[in-house]
This record gives C-alpha cells, sequence and structure tokens, in this order.
C-alpha cells in the first residue's frame, strides 16, 4: 500500500443503497453487480488520485488530497454508474458522503471525529445521492466546476455526533437531484424537543430615520455580533437572525433567562454607531418544538415571537411554563410580576415580567 496522505485531507465513503435488499433480490448475480460497481469506482477515484483506504462487502472509503478531486471522482462514479448497461433489475444505487478534516494516520488507515464524520453523512443520504459536510462545500464553493452545483440541505444530527453537521447536496448536470429528506431525525420531522425558545426585537429603538445608512448597517452588525457572542457564552443555538430580531434555543430556563438578562445588560452598555441607545424586548417561551433541517417549528416558538412583540423595549416577559420551570431554581430569588391574561394563538396564557434580574 502507497503511503496515505497526511494533513487536511477529504474522505470519501460509499456504500450501495439497500443492499442487503438487493443481496435477497439478485442472490449469485450480485457478486457480478458488485464487481461492475467496485470497478466503475475504482477507475473514477483512481483518476482524480484517490488514495483506497479500505472496502469491505459493498462500501468504500477512500482519502484525497484535495476536496476538489474527490468531488470530481464522486461525480465521474455517479455519471458512470449511470452510463453503465445494467442487466435488467441488476442496477446498484450508490450513495456518497464527503468531509473533509485533520484526521491522525494510524496502521495504514485514519483515526478522528472526521472519519465518523464522512462515514455518518454517507448513510444518511440516498442512492445516486452526494453529501457534502459543511468544510467541503466551503471548499468546493471556491472552485470553478462546471455542471456541478450545491444545494443546501440543512442542520442534520448524525449518530453519535455532538454537534449537528450542515449538509450539501451535490447537482451534477445529467444525474438526478431530487430525492427523499435525508435520513435523519430532521429530515422526518421527528426530532421533537421540549425547549425554552428566546425571541428578541429592538423595535421601536430601532434608528431608521435620519440614520446615515452606513452607520445604520454597522449598527445591525454589530447589533448581531453582540447577540451570537451573548450566546457563545451562555450556551444558547442561534434559531434564527434578520433585521433587527433573533430567535434562540435553551434547554434550560434558568440560561435562557440569564440570556435575556445579559442582552439588556450588554445593550445598554455598548456605544453604538451613531450615538443611539439600544434596547431588545424579550420573550420566553417554553414547550415542544420540532427541529427540522431548516429550523424550529411549534407552539412554544410562535409563543415566544407573539410574547416579544407584546414586550416594551427592556422587558422580558415570560409564559406560564417558564415560570413553572423557574420555580424550582432557588440559585436566587427571581421577582416575576403576572401582567394578565395574552392572546397566543387564539388561546389566552397567563404571562409575567421578569423584575429585578
Amino acid at each position: 500500500m502507497t503511503e496515505l496522505p497526511a494533513g487536511t485531507v477529504t474522505f470519501l465513503f460509499t456504500d450501495v443503497e439497500q443492499s442487503t435488499a438487493v443481496v435477497r433480490k439478485l442472490g449469485r448475480d450480485y457478486a457480478e453487480a458488485l464487481r461492475h460497481n467496485r470497478d466503475l469506482q475504482r477507475a473514477a477515484f483512481a483518476e482524480h488520485g484517490g488514495h483506497e483506504v479500505d472496502t469491505q462487502g459493498d462500501s468504500f472509503f477512500v482519502v484525497f488530497t484535495r476536496a476538489r478531486d474527490a468531488v470530481l471522482g464522486a461525480v465521474d462514479a455517479q455519471r458512470a454508474f449511470e452510463a453503465y448497461e445494467w442487466p435488467t433489475g441488476h442496477e446498484l444505487h450508490v450513495r456518497m458522503g464527503l468531509h473533509t478534516a485533520e484526521p491522525h494516520p494510524w496502521e495504514g488507515g485514519y483515526v478522528g471525529v472526521g472519519v465518523h464524520r464522512a462515514a455518518r453523512i454517507c448513510a444518511v443520504g440516498h442512492g445516486r445521492q452526494v453529501l457534502l459536510s459543511r468544510s467541503t462545500a466551503g471548499l468546493i464553493d471556491d472552485e470553478d466546476l462546471r455542471g456541478v452545483g450545491l444545494r443546501d440541505l440543512g442542520a442534520h444530527r448524525l449518530k453519535g455526533l455532538d454537534r449537528p453537521e450542515r449538509i450539501f447536496q451535490l447537482l451534477v448536470d445529467g444525474l438526478p437531484s431530487e430525492f427523499p429528506p435525508l435520513n435523519t431525525m430532521e429530515g422526518a420531522g421527528l426530532a421533537t424537543e421540549t425547549l425554552v425558545i428566546l425571541f428578541g426585537d429592538l423595535g421601536a429603538t430601532t434608528p431608521t430615520h435620519e440614520t446615515d445608512p452606513a452607520e445604520f448597517r454597522e449598527l445591525i452588525a454589530e447589533f448581531h455580533r453582540t447577540v451570537e457572542s451573548v450566546l457563545a457564552e451562555q450556551g444558547g443555538v442561534l434559531m434564527a437572525s434578520f433585521g433587527d430580531a433573533v430567535g434562540a434555543v435553551f434547554r434550560s430556563a434558568r440560561t435562557a433567562l440569564d440570556t435575556a438578562a445579559e442582552l439588556h445588560r450588554r445593550l445598554a452598555a455598548h456605544h453604538w454607531p451613531g450615538g443611539a441607545p439600544l434596547q431588545i424586548a424579550v420573550g420566553l417561551a417554553a414547550g415542544e418544538a420540532v427541529a427540522t433541517a431548516f429550523g424550529y417549528f411549534g407552539t412554544a416558538v410562535n409563543a415566544s415571537m407573539a410574547l416579544c412583540g407584546f414586550a416594551r423595549p427592556g422587558q422580558t416577559l415570560v409564559s406560564d411554563a417558564v415560570r413553572v420551570l423557574l420555580d424550582g431554581d432557588d440559585r436566587e430569588r427571581l421577582e416575576l410580576r403576572s401582567v394578565g391574561k395574552r392572546a397566543i394563538d387564539s388561546a389566552p396564557f397567563e404571562v409575567y415580567e421578569v423584575l429585578g434580574h
């Protein structure tokens, strides 16, 4: 075996979709179909400098020194499958996953989370589909690959990995481009969780009149940088960021409340372009939310936005569900004042203002 490349490399994993069912269908003929499958892939990968790390059954693990070469190898392999004259009913549909990382070479292979990430990306795809991680897609986006484009499929949680991965699909002229949703919780729309949603809006304090356009753009950019900094410190996950509004997701009511308080403090203390003071209205709601590849949806999301709309600049309003979650928190005394019922999604809810936090 030739020495495998080190440093930053791009992994390519492939396997045959629903291979067990295909084996049952083809019987002894599967061996011949698999041989053609391997020959077509090996030729395409070798043409673009791929190093074969491992081959087991119907799967390939190949590494490339450049993301561009890995993508071109994947494209050529898929085109070869489409052009090959398979016996009727013997077609093999191969899915592919690519990820660029800096792994550790080890005994003729690699170790590192990057290897697992590439394999997991491949596993959630469909036959004839080529999926890329965010790191690989970022490199490919700067390349001029004729007839090749990218489609953002959103963020997906992958088995055994802590953080969601933003996954992209290759769009290749002459090859299929429409596939079912990815085989993930987000793709299936089944990722329902109980979460605390924060929604904030500068509202009336946003200086839109008599403001220099350049200063206004800088102010909004600085506002979002400040929000992202606070979220990073507090452990919130940015859900939405547009105009003068933001949304974030938390698994703890106390953390969400602390984040709201820190946003109020940070905005009040900051010197903004043009000297205009900024205050944010914040709404916090808790409940079930469905995490999809393109964001969070559900009653809690709608309620947090409605509460934000009811709040004054500098004020934090919370739903009764958040109040209940905070009742068990004895870290410090928290003062909440009822401001009455508000209609959210046509149903009345008790709403509370946070005082002295």
